[in-house]
């Protein structure tokens, strides 16, 4: 399962209504906050929220820079990517070969759950949010995303209007789906 949102388990909605999605919370996860410089304290954030909502702690990993192949050999049941800059988060999944390891633990069953640029990475590629982030880390123009889902996201949409519709349309066309998220709400797909 493909879960995307503007928010994660640190927002009280959308925590319950992850609660209320998943009735088995005894699987590992795994936090990843690359796309901020607030990383391990993000990470730590959402950890405990995601006990709030009757995760398992001991259960609970936070993927951290200084030992990147530390969780690596582990299979997990839920992958969930937070937020920040999306250009700065994609650079990282790839430069720390999270790219593989996120589409290899999907494709075994682990659900996505993708929050803000976590949500727009899950995407065939992201240079259709360049008007919404600014793009200081991506320098080899591979803007290729996970391509967990063929749709683009646009979250935070409460936040936005139709404007910003017509800027992602001018990179992704006319014929693909754009879904909008709102900040209270998750998208499954």
């Amino acid at each position: 399962m493909i879960i995307l949102s503007s928010y994660g388990f640190y927002h009280i909605t959308i925590r319950n209504q992850l609660k209320e999605l998943f009735s088995d919370k005894s699987g590992k996860m795994l936090i990843i906050p690359l796309a901020s410089s607030y990383g391990m304290k993000y990470g730590i954030r959402e950890k405990e929220s995601a006990v709030d909502a009757g995760f398992s702690r001991e259960n609970i990993f936070v993927f951290n820079e200084e030992n990147p192949d530390m969780f690596l050999e582990m299979k997990f049941d839920y992958i969930v990517v937070i937020g920040g800059n999306t250009f700065r988060l994609l650079q990282k999944v790839k430069m720390y070969g999270l790219d593989t390891f996120i589409k290899e633990q999907v494709k075994n069953g682990a659900d996505y759950i993708g929050i803000s640029a976590g949500a727009c990475i899950a995407c065939p590629d992201i240079e259709y949010v360049r008007n919404f982030d600014d793009n200081n880390f991506i320098t080899d123009g591979n803007f290729s995303g996970l391509a967990l889902t063929d749709k683009y996201i646009l979250c935070h949409f409460d936040e936005r209007g139709t404007a910003e519709i017509k800027m992602c349309r001018q990179f992704i066309g006319y014929d693909t789906e754009l879904i909008t998220i709102n900040d209270n709400q998750i998208v499954i797909l």
